[in-house]
Parts: structure tokens; C-alpha cells; sequence
């Protein structure tokens, strides 16, 4: 595994298709979205991009036997009228830092709740949009609002709102082709091979840490709102903005971004 910088990425892709789709490539769902979003004959190329947070530990390789079946299983299903261009690495962990870590006593005292999976998730479709613009402006994810009836607090609704908006207001598409799709089997089915959810792909730490000790999860759908509304779309955009016309800004630069959105902080 070798992440690729921002403009070794610019470099690779400024002779691939103009349609070029960037897909999100990372657990089961990432996957099947990709193949779904492949049913629509305008998703003809894409470049799948894996990319992580300073979070996250275990098994990174288990991502190049992924990417391999999944390419069988395009190939199975669109032969070689469709192109799934080779899987690239890229995070960068001081967006992550400043989106998810450097205001939480600020957060906290606010909002009176944390978790990190909301920004977290933002974070990853942030990071997929400069190169998005390059290319068809267009991004598959693997979001679902509902797993066999679990919830996922990063994967509410109202989260999933916030992302979509997120990406269309710096200039993208984020199509989410699995959101409705609840069956975990009907996922299985359409990746083609037993994978089952959670497993064969690094873990977070903090994972489940919006949890109740039996499981549950509860939380206050009007703080969420609130969260999303006041702090997450506003500084995802201040910080998107800046990815798109700043190749690698600093962490401090991401800092001052978002102290300059005073109704912000």
C-alpha cells in the first residue's frame, strides 16, 4: 500500500475519461455501491480512491484482494464494457485533525454531545472532491441509512442529507446507490461473494462509541440537526473550499479557515 500525493494523483488521472467516476473504496458497502452505480449506463469509468483516518488499524492489505474481486465481479457483470481503473490511496490526517478533533471542548460544551463518525464521514467525501473536479464531478458512496435495521449515527437520514449537500454546494454529485437498500443479503447478493458486514477491513477506534452498554443507540434528533446545521456543513464547506484552490494547505491554514467563519466559532 502507497498513498499517492494530491497532485501525483492530478498527474495520473489528467488522461483518464472526463466521465471518470471517483468511487469510495473501502468496506462491503463501498463496493457495492460501486457495482450498483455501474448499472447506470452514464457510470462507464471508475477510479476508485481508499483512503483513511488517523483512527483507524488492522488490516490495510485485505483492500488489494478486495479491489481484485471486485473487478471480477464488474467484469462478470458488464464484461469489458465498463472500466474499473487501478485502486489509489490518499487520506490526508490533518483534515481529518481539524474537522473531528481540534474543536471538541468547543463541540462539547455547545452541543453537549460528541462523536467523531459524522465529521469522520465527511471528511472522506470532502477529500474525494478536488479530484472529483477533475475529472466528471461525480462520487459513489457506500452510505446506507439503515443496516438490517441497526442504526449507524453517521448514516442517519439527516447526516446523509448533510454529505449530499455538502458535496453539491463545492461542485460535485454524491450518488449514494445503496442509501435504501436495508438487506444486508441483497448487498451480499450483489457483490457476488460471502462478505460479511464489519469484517475483512481495518477498524476504527472508535467504534460503536456512540453506544449504549446493551447496543442501542439513542440520541436527540434536534441536537443532531443542530450539530450538522451550526458546525459540520458549514466548516466542511470552509474547508472544502480550501482543498479545492489550495493543493495541501496546512493544518494551521484548515484552523484559521473555520475561525474565519465567525458565526462558526
Amino acid at each position: 500500500m502507497h498513498e499517492k500525493s494530491l497532485s501525483q494523483i492530478y498527474d495520473l488521472i489528467k488522461n483518464y475519461p472526463k466521465d471518470t467516476v471517483i468511487g469510495e473504496f473501502a468496506g462491503r458497502d463501498s463496493v457495492a455501491a460501486i457495482l450498483k452505480a455501474m448499472e447506470d449506463s452514464s457510470v462507464n469509468n471508475i477510479l476508485p480512491i481508499a483512503s483513511f483516518a488517523p483512527t483507524e488499524y488492522g488490516d490495510f492489505d485485505i483492500l488489494e484482494s478486495n479491489y481484485e474481486k471486485m473487478v471480477e465481479r464488474a467484469k462478470e457483470l458488464y464484461g469489458n464494457s465498463k472500466t474499473i481503473f487501478p485502486l489509489i490511496y490518499y487520506s490526508d490526517f490533518d483534515l481529518w485533525s481539524v474537522l473531528n478533533g481540534r474543536f471538541v471542548d468547543y463541540i462539547l460544551k455547545k452541543y453537549e454531545f460528541y462523536t467523531p463518525c459524522m465529521g469522520c464521514h465527511a471528511y472522506f467525501h470532502l477529500l474525494r472532491v478536488p479530484i472529483a473536479i477533475k475529472v466528471s464531478n461525480r462520487i459513489i458512496a457506500g452510505e446506507r441509512e439503515s443496516h438490517d435495521g441497526r442504526i449507524k449515527l453517521n448514516q442517519i437520514a439527516e447526516c446523509l442529507d448533510a454529505y449530499e449537500r455538502i458535496a453539491k454546494d463545492l461542485g460535485t454529485e454524491l450518488m449514494m446507490p445503496i442509501r435504501y437498500m436495508e438487506d444486508g443479503d441483497e448487498v451480499k447478493k450483489l457483490i457476488g461473494w460471502n462478505w460479511e458486514e464489519g469484517k475483512k477491513h481495518q477498524t476504527c477506534a472508535f467504534s460503536g462509541n456512540y453506544k449504549n452498554i446493551d447496543d442501542s443507540v439513542n440520541y436527540d434528533k434536534e441536537l443532531v440537526k443542530k450539530f450538522i446545521d451550526d458546525y459540520l456543513y458549514p466548516a466542511s464547506i470552509a474547508l472544502g473550499k480550501l482543498i479545492i484552490n489550495e493543493e495541501n494547505p496546512t493544518r494551521e491554514k484548515m484552523v484559521q479557515a473555520l475561525k474565519n467563519r465567525g458565526e462558526l466559532l
